[in-house]
């Protein structure tokens, strides 16, 4: 099945990514003008899964992807890339117009280094060259720095670990943390012509695994050399064990458990490497044809209006916080949908 062609001022997509910490799902409230994503005032992980919040940008009806950060406390990198591949594709291939991505910095951090720029190398791995010109840089936190501070922070940003983007089109802003701010970043794209990203081009058009993605290689590459690392400390310390003393029991006890948990460690890396083994197009289109199969049978499909239609299949890939039913709901009765949002997509 071929990508479905966008569809035209019904529904838009805007992608939000960023490090742990960065403001994402704190920038969708003040768009939404609700508390409808989870926030926390530390650097702990609060969107443990990728979740779409409806939002109404001037005229435009559009879907934020609040997505965890790649340094997520909980899960790996390849789970989240994985993740985040499954409703890239189902977006491409559903049709759903994707106008762009926002990319969240703290403009507190003193240096950038660590998982910033792992996080970083990843997210331009997804975007490509040919789609930096719908990226958005948005710097936030600026209530808790120095205007000059934060003002020699983004000037470090502009001239190094984000020139390349810039000079290929990417646009560097501010998020002063109100909604006339969020809205103002919003509609930035919300005006730009759709654009496809470089991971969707490889998966859907090319029929690449995500391991044979640019993105995908890159993460695999880090699991590579986990493993490795792993496998070493396994072997020592079996080597170890065997030098012990037979009545060294505390130790042998202390040498097990260390080797129980490098053995899941290992265990997760080689998990790691199978999912991005996966052809995640050939899935997605997969649970794709079987639902509007199951709807055709039943001659359902024709009576359900593009927009809920194009709600419903998002909503196999990425769910929807509890707080954000309402707006959808008076997207429903408009198109004439006339159920509640859960009993809809409960019956999709």
């Amino acid at each position: 099945m071929p990508p479905i062609q966008p569809t035209q001022d019904v529904l838009s997509m805007i992608l939000v990514m960023g490090v742990t910490g960065a403001g994402k799902s704190y920038f969708i409230n003040k768009l939404a003008d609700d508390d409808v994503a989870k926030t926390g005032g530390d650097l702990k992980s609060c969107t443990a899964e990728s979740q779409r919040i409806p939002v109404n940008v001037g005229r435009s009806k559009g879907l934020l992807i609040d997505t965890p950060g790649f340094d997520d406390s909980s899960r790996t990198d390849s789970d989240i890339l994985t993740e985040i591949s499954r409703i890239l594709a189902a977006q491409y291939a559903a049709g759903v117009s994707l106008k762009g991505v926002i990319y969240l910095h703290r403009i507190t951090d003193i240096r950038y280094q660590g998982s910033s720029v792992k996080t970083l190398n990843i997210f331009k791995k997804i975007c490509g060259q040919l789609a930096l010109k719908n990226v958005l840089l948005v710097t936030t936190r600026w209530n808790e720095v120095d205007e000059a501070v934060g003002a020699s922070r983004e000037k470090e940003l502009r001239e190094t670990f984000w020139a390349y983007m810039l000079s290929n089109g990417s646009t560097m802003t501010r998020f002063y943390g109100n909604r006339d701010s969020a809205v103002g970043i919003a509609s930035q794209l919300m005006s730009k012509q759709n654009i496809v990203l470089e991971l969707q081009r490889e998966l859907v058009d090319d029929g690449k695994t995500l391991q044979q993605t640019v993105a995908g290689a890159f993460v695999n590459d880090d699991i590579s050399e986990m493993k490795a690392q792993y496998e070493k400390e396994l072997k020592d310390l079996e080597n170890l064990r065997q030098t012990l003393q037979e009545n060294d029991r505390a130790m042998k006890r202390k040498i097990q458990q260390d080797w129980a948990r490098e053995q899941q460690r290992l265990s997760t890396a080689r998990e790691d490497e199978d999912r991005l083994r996966r052809d995640i197009a050939a899935e997605v289109r997969q649970e794709i044809e079987q639902k509007t199969k199951e709807k055709k049978s039943t001659g359902v499909w024709k009576k359900i209006p593009l927009l809920p239609s194009l709600l419903g299949i998002i909503e196999l890939f990425v769910g929807i916080p509890p707080g954000s039913t309402n707006l959808l709901t008076s997207w429903f009765s408009d198109s004439g949908i006339v159920e509640s949002v859960s009993d809809f997509f409960s019956n999709f």
